[in-house]
């Protein structure tokens, strides 16, 4: 291996092992940069592998500082990103582009007006519209297009509005704006907050740290048990998404072996009939927690969390190609402590 620098190599603690389990992985193989030849295998040679790993990475965080303050500077001054050509503006970022920058300033006036996003996207699909980089638009793209702050005339950066220190006030950036910013912050409080380009642009944070909410019954507890080739069963979660009918708008199905399946509805079902029956005379939910569920005061989280008390998983049978019928013996619930349900 002949190198014309260690920071070309690696520059990572990770990489530096990787690289040497690559190299000494046969006997033999010698390293050589400019200072000369270095033995892979001796205890100096990997004793100085590690003085360069750490040069290399002090030069990296310098690099990345220097980088960095770069960015903030032009953004401070109110030069446009770089990067594919904005939708809207002409190569130069500066000057408007007039087919596109009317479409921008049509969309913003109907969407204040209530018109859906949807709507708008239809109709630029209608007249051949094409994203900068040839892409269709849909609705995420154009509440991206409407809300980013280039729109009315703002410098953001990293999912922020910069702000002069002196005035408080949005730095204004070199370009020309399609609207005025009272029509940008019109238009932008129509939105929900995690739909707003400031909260979707690269680099910047999701709104929490949780993801998305279930949104059905038995997410999370379905596991597959259809038989692999080795005898053992699969094990997958069983993960929710859209059917193909009416009588099952979703369906379970395993992403793993994708061999098992299961209507959502008749999944959702059983899982409720198994927690209302009745087991030596005894019933496995309390009359009040019953009485809930029933009248549906319990929300979905609810249900679920007493779903999660009384099964640690439920195993989901493959069913047989070509019936359409609806087997309730599909699915056995395994049961927390020992077949019963505490009480709510």
């Amino acid at each position: 291996m002949i190198c014309v620098a260690d920071d070309r190599l690696y520059r990572r603690a990770e990489d530096l092992v990787r690289f040497y389990a690559a190299l000494t992985g046969q006997p033999g193989r010698v390293y050589a940069d400019p200072q000369g030849v270095r033995d892979p295998y001796s205890q100096d040679g990997l004793a100085q592998a590690v003085r360069s790993l750490e040069v290399a990475e002090a030069e990296t965080r310098v690099r990345s500082r220097r980088l960095s303050d770069w960015h903030w500077a032009r953004a401070v001054e109110g030069v446009p990103h770089s990067g594919p050509r904005p939708f809207g503006w002409q190569e130069d970022r500066i000057t408007l582009h007039f087919e596109e920058a009317k479409l921008v300033r049509q969309a913003i006036t109907d969407r204040v007006g209530g018109k859906a996003v949807r709507a708008i996207a239809r109709e630029w699909c209608g007249l051949g519209v094409e994203g900068t980089r040839g892409g269709r638009p849909n609705a995420q793209t154009v509440t991206q297009i409407m809300t980013a702050p280039r729109v009315g005339g703002f410098r953001a950066n990293r999912g922020e509005l910069l702000l002069v220190p002196e005035t408080g006030q949005p730095v204004l950036g070199r370009w020309e704006p399609i609207v005025v910013p009272n029509q940008w912050h019109a238009v932008c409080a129509t939105f929900s907050p995690g739909s707003l380009y400031l909260h979707r642009v690269s680099g910047t944070p999701r709104l929490t740290g949780r993801g998305t909410a279930p949104r059905h019954l038995a997410s999370g507890f379905l596991r597959c048990g259809a038989e692999l080739p080795d005898g053992t069963a699969c094990g997958g979660a069983l993960c929710a998404q859209k059917g193909r009918s009416k009588r099952s708008p979703y369906v379970y199905s395993c992403r793993s072996c994708r061999r098992c399946s299961i209507s959502g509805p008749l999944a959702d079902e059983i899982l409720e009939r198994q927690l209302f029956s009745v087991v030596s005379g005894e019933a496995r939910l309390s009359a009040a927690v019953r009485h809930r569920w029933r009248s549906g005061e319990l929300g979905l989280e609810e249900k679920r969390e007493i779903i999660a008390s009384a099964f640690t998983r439920c195993l989901v049978r493959p069913g047989v190609k070509g019936d359409h019928s609806w087997d309730y013996s599909r699915i056995e619930p395994v049961w927390r402590c020992a077949d019963r349900v505490a009480s709510a």
